[in-house]
């Protein structure tokens, strides 16, 4: 929900998603489908995560210590790529050293778009 609240923010400032601002959430709620433009996001398995939680705090109580060892355990995720990221402008103008001394000084966003389309 934090990502679609930045999405919803972005927009009240006039900032464009994905062509000023990339965004990715995480957890892959439904709504991120839905939102325009769609939602980028992390996605895993609640049923892990909760067997994860459970395997940790066994090993804890199992292992009677009072002491906070570091311990790791490992989630999968997967990235679903929608429409809410791009590739960041200096990325895109790394090739073109006048334009990338534009962007450097303050070119508006508008002009940004403009060269790169």
């Amino acid at each position: 929900m934090t990502a679609i609240g930045v999405m919803r923010e972005a927009y009240d400032y006039g900032i464009r998603v994905p062509e000023d601002l990339s965004v990715v959430g995480f957890d892959d709620i439904r709504l991120a489908q839905f939102m325009i433009p769609p939602l980028t996001t992390v996605q895993m398995s609640q049923t892990e995560l909760a067997n994860l939680a459970f395997k940790a705090l066994l090993n804890h109580v199992e292992s009677n210590s009072s002491s906070l060892k570091h311990t790791e355990y490992d989630l999968h995720t997967t990235l679903v790529v929608r429409k809410s990221t791009a590739l960041a402008p200096s990325i895109a103008v790394a090739e073109n050293p006048i334009e990338s001394r534009r962007l450097a000084s303050g070119m508006t966003s508008h002009s940004r778009t403009a060269k790169r389309g």
